[in-house]
């Protein structure tokens, strides 16, 4: 009970020391201002510790965000009002990049890149949004549900499943039910018979050469309903592997079993011929094997294995009796044997109703194991799929769209190369033609990696690329629809149907199923692609900027997740493949453990089983700490991450969207109206709109060349070939890049330059004479002057028409000779200067100064922070004393009866001693 009593007393400490060091943990995972860790160590001071709360975590990160470098759309500003060339920067994709960077005030001028651009990015969007809802029309015209009906009409069809589902063919397990399976259900399903004679459909015609007698076909009827026709003749092969290739038997059951066939495999399947000697002639083809171009069939992929096209084929004929007989007889011939490994059957339909046609393939292996595995496989797809056909209805709607669709995309693929030209032209300076014929064969593909890099660096770039590849291989697959059925002689409009023939859609149907899967994934990136334009709205942007930056980092971290299931999946494949069927492929094994992350798998009670070894419970619950536990909440951190230190790219309170003020610029432009005042409608003269170079004062002149000098370097570090200011001759003097100002910083430097080896300096504040000639504008100057507070206050003013005006007026008195009445007049300015200086009135209200405010608002958080932390220690200091007493009165209870006992213990002693 005193040991429940001192937890009662002490648990406010605990709670509190655990508190205590877990804000220590977190208060180490935040980044310290102010000196660093080797700084901290010379000064022998121990870094105080920082409380890990939401307001420190918030405001580290604002402060991390304010220390990154602007954007370059922010650098370049300047840039782009300087250059004279305003084309070379229209449609470059970091206006797309960083929108949220773009300059308000240059949007109002109609003839500025900001505004140029944003007219691109404005109609590329309209016709983006055309695209996407015209490609939307495109795949919804393609697709329909009367193809999904048609096909599952045939899957339940072939299958013989009944209103419960059980299925007829399932119950084919060996080579006898499968006889049984062709007797019972083939036969009667594929020679359909009917009370009343079905109407003939078409009439086809078989003609003779010198013989006025053809003969006259009609498509069967197929089903109860009499809605589908059997399109040609129904086509059974089988394919066969060779004996004692692939497999071996055993020395110990050889006397028994002398021969072996193994599981299916391309390299060993046999093609010779195995009819017996007094076989029927007419299935004399059923013996013999054909190559895939002579059975015009394609490949067929299995649970055990894939068959391609070729083998044992026999094309069963129109009459029902004879259907059954040659069966009957294939039966009796041993067509079916140990030697075979699948037996395929493949009919084609169309329901004229609907206009669709199936191609169903019954497929049954037969495994070495003596297992057979039957399934139905059907391709469906719309008639005008074959053809091109442009009859009023679906078919012209389709191939009307699918024009329309190649026209945009070519204009679609035009624009994005265009863009590819002009990032070519603008990191190398020149034709990009040109610049390859001076290059060697490295340069040629150093120009191509850095072209690549440099463009798709901006991931929509890609993006367009993947969506162009997609679209033109979708359709270079529906071109080869076209073209498979045109060569295709059975398939000729003519002949299309002949009970005789068999006509190979399975053939011209796989580019067809490949096209469509093309499609759908073209659908996911186009629909995506969006996302682009979307960042235009600032409810969209923060969205749209987190997902560009995830991107990298989570295909990062996807090859890692595939990487680590693939290693899982080989180690359930080895440990539960001879038991599980789901585990018995290392791709079964790999799917499975893939999608267990989406929807779950239920434990086997077998694993637990008397007897049974616990190492593969044991992988599993690995995986599931692995992938649930731990992957899948990096997958969430990285998110959150990129969310948490993502730049504030939404628009200030207060900011407009650049959109929103092109389009009101725009509107405005229609109507003649210009929205920017020109300075010669502000009441000013010509001669105050501009001023030479060499009559500003010196100050001022270096300041000006020392910007244009910068904005020379971040131009050249963007774009090659792009001189904003041609009388600069200063980068091609071979001066190295430092200052003039500087001195030998080294004893070695000092010798060298009193030797004469000292490098030659950069004169970077030297102005050319050519420059010197050359005017500065108003507008150029009232931004110099705002961009540098000390101008304003040499020049005592802030308007730069008033500077244009009095060194203008300067120069023409120095003109007249009057040289000692401008030195005075500038001498007088000075001294009045400094009297206004010695005036300042201390009593007055104290300016308010940014850098000042900012640094007490920290050294006030700092305070604040110390305060806290000063509360929290002392408030540990008095829970710990208090419970160090509480641990003392108990101490001095338990002396106090340890010295009672021991009194009396004596006391017994005296007793026992005195009797």
């Amino acid at each position: 009970s005193s040991a429940c009593r001192v937890v009662s007393r002490t648990a406010g400490a605990c709670l509190a020391a655990g508190g205590r060091g877990r804000r220590r943990k977190a208060g180490k995972a935040v980044a310290m201002d102010g000196d660093s860790a080797s700084d901290r160590q010379k000064k022998g001071k121990k870094a105080p510790e920082v409380i890990l709360t939401r307001d420190n975590l918030i405001r580290r990160i604002n402060h991390q965000q304010k220390d990154r470098s602007p954007s370059p759309l922010v650098l370049l500003q300047e840039v782009f009002e300087e250059t004279p060339d305003k084309a070379r920067f229209v449609g470059d994709t970091m206006f797309w990049k960083y929108f949220e960077d773009i300059d308000i005030n240059r949007i109002y001028h109609t003839n500025s890149v900001e505004y140029r651009n944003l007219r691109i990015m404005f109609w590329e969007t309209l016709f983006y949004v055309f695209l996407l809802f015209m490609f939307t029309l495109y795949v919804f015209a393609l697709q329909t549900r009367d193809v999904y009906e048609a096909r599952q009409e045939q899957l339940g069809y072939w299958s013989g499943c009944d209103s419960h589902g059980v299925c007829r063919l399932q119950e084919v397990s060996d080579i006898a039910s499968f006889w049984n399976w062709t007797k019972e259900e083939l036969i009667p399903r594929a020679y359909s018979q009917y009370a009343t004679e079905p109407p003939k459909v078409a009439n086809i015609m078989t003609t003779f050469p010198g013989n006025d007698f053809p003969l006259t076909w009609h498509p069967p009827h197929i089903g109860p309903t009499m809605s589908n026709l059997l399109l040609g003749s129904i086509r059974v092969r089988q394919l066969r592997v060779q004996k004692n290739v692939g497999c071996e038997v055993s020395r110990l059951i050889g006397h028994v079993y002398p021969d072996c066939y193994g599981s299916y495999d391309s390299r060993w399947e046999s093609m010779a011929n195995f009819a017996s000697r007094y076989a029927p002639t007419y299935l004399a083809s059923a013996f013999r094997w054909s190559s895939e171009s002579q059975t015009r069939q394609v490949e067929t992929k299995g649970k055990m294995s894939t068959y391609p096209g070729g083998g044992f084929t026999v094309d069963l004929p129109l009459d029902r009796t004879m259907g059954h007989m040659m069966l009957d007889d294939l039966w009796r011939w041993h067509w079916v044997d140990r030697a075979t490994r699948a037996v395929i059957i493949e009919v084609s339909v169309i329901n004229p109703n609907v206009n669709v046609i199936v191609s169903n393939r019954i497929l049954f292996e037969f495994g070495p194991t003596g297992a057979v595995l039957p399934r139905v496989v059907s391709d469906a797809a719309q008639v005008f799929f074959f053809s091109a056909s442009v009859e009023p209805g679906v078919a012209q709607s389709v191939f009307a769209l699918q024009i329309l669709m190649v026209l945009l995309f070519f204009a679609y693929s035009l624009w994005v190369f265009i863009l590819l030209y002009k990032t070519c032209h603008n990191f190398i300076g020149e034709h990009p033609i040109t610049f390859l014929k001076s290059q060697t064969c490295w340069g040629k593909l150093s120009f191509f990696l850095h072209t690549f890099v440099v463009y798709f660096r901006y991931g929509w770039n890609l993006v367009d690329l993947i969506n162009i590849a997609l679209f033109f291989i979708h359709m270079g697959l529906r071109l080869g629809t076209y073209a498979a059925t045109s060569s295709e002689p059975p398939l000729a409009p003519k002949v299309i149907g002949h009970p005789e023939l068999f006509m190979p859609f399975s053939r011209v149907m796989r580019p067809l199923q490949t096209g469509m899967h093309v499609l759908a994934l073209l659908a996911i990136v186009m629909w995506v692609k969006l996302l682009k334009y979307l960042c235009m709205f600032g409810y969209f942007r923060m969205l749209v900027r987190i997902l560009e930056r995830c991107a990298q980092r989570l295909l990062i971290f996807s090859m890692l997740l595939l990487i680590v299931v693939l290693g899982f999946a080989v180690a359930f494949f080895v440990g539960f493949g001879s038991g599980d069927e789901a585990f018995s492929t290392l791709s079964g094994s790999f799917l499975v453990l893939f999608f267990l992350l989406i929807d779950g798998y239920r434990v086997d009670r077998a694993w637990f089983d008397a007897g049974r070894l616990k190492i593969m419970p044991l992988v599993f619950f690995v995986y599931i700490c692995i992938v649930y536990f731990v992957l899948l909440n990096v997958f969430v951190a990285v998110v959150l991450d990129v969310y948490a230190t993502s730049a504030a790219v939404s628009m200030k309170p207060g900011a407009k969207n650049p959109m929103a003020i092109f389009f009101y610029t725009y509107y405005n432009w229609i109507k003649g109206i210009s929205l920017v005042h020109e300075e010669k409608e502000q009441d000013l003269r010509s001669e105050d709109l501009a001023i030479k170079l060499e009559l500003l004062p010196g100050i001022v002149r270096r300041k000006w060349i020392e910007k244009k000098r910068k904005m020379q370097r971040v131009a050249d570090e963007n774009f090659v070939g792009l001189e904003l200011f041609p009388g600069d001759d200063l980068k091609s003097s071979g001066y190295e890049t430092v200052s003039d100002w500087m001195l030998p910083s080294t004893r070695l430097e000092f010798s060298g330059s009193d030797r004469g080896q000292m490098q030659r300096l950069k004169p970077i504040y030297d102005i050319p004479k050519g420059m010197m000639l050359s005017e500065v504008s108003r507008s150029q100057l009232q931004r110099l002057m705002d961009e540098d507070e000390t101008l304003p206050l040499l020049l005592s003013t802030g308007s730069a028409v008033e500077v244009i005006r009095r060194f203008k007026r300067a120069a023409g008195q120095i003109m007249d000779g009057e040289k000692t009445s401008a030195t005075k007049h500038l001498q007088g300015k000075v001294f009045g200067r400094i009297d206004n200086l010695e005036k300042i009135d201390t009593d007055g209200e104290i300016p308010d100064v940014p850098h000042i405010k900012s640094l007490t608002e920290a050294m006030s958080t700092a305070v604040t922070d110390v305060r806290n932390q000063f509360r929290i220690q002392l408030a540990g200091i008095i829970e710990a004393t208090a419970a160090l007493f509480e641990h003392l009165v108990e101490l001095t209870q338990g002396i106090d009866a340890v010295r009672h006992n021991h009194l009396g213990v004596l006391t017994m002693v005296d007793e026992k001693t005195g009797m």
